[in-house]
């Protein structure tokens, strides 16, 4: 039988945490749902935990700061969580592209 062992350095796990990192960009929570879903390799569902949680986060951000838009508080705020957002994955996709593990800020944990 051939198992072919996966270390955290591997290419191909570097390829998947740089990519649900970026896809939350653009497509919210659903890449790292899919690999936390997907993938047991610990590092790997350890940062597809993160950016969920991170994601998740944004949502609550979101909510809160078009409730706060629509009282006529917080007109910067959706622009400043898009923003933050922004830099959080690109700081993540390059932090975790070496090997690295990465935890956003400001994030709360609803997967542990």
């Amino acid at each position: 039988m051939n198992i072919r062992r996966i270390n955290r350095n591997s290419e191909t796990d570097k390829l998947i945490v740089v990519l649900t990192h970026l896809g939350g960009i653009f497509f919210g929570f659903v890449p790292a749902l899919i690999v936390y879903l997907v993938k047991n390799d610990g590092w790997v569902k350890d940062n597809a935990r993160n950016a969920l949680n991170w994601q998740l986060t944004t949502l609550v951000y979101y909510a809160i700061s078009w409730v706060l838009v629509i009282v006529l508080i917080g007109f910067f705020l959706p622009w400043l969580i898009v923003v933050l957002n922004l830099v959080f994955c690109l700081v993540a996709a390059i932090r975790s592209s070496n090997g690295e593990y990465y935890r956003y800020p400001l994030t709360i944990e609803f997967i542990y």
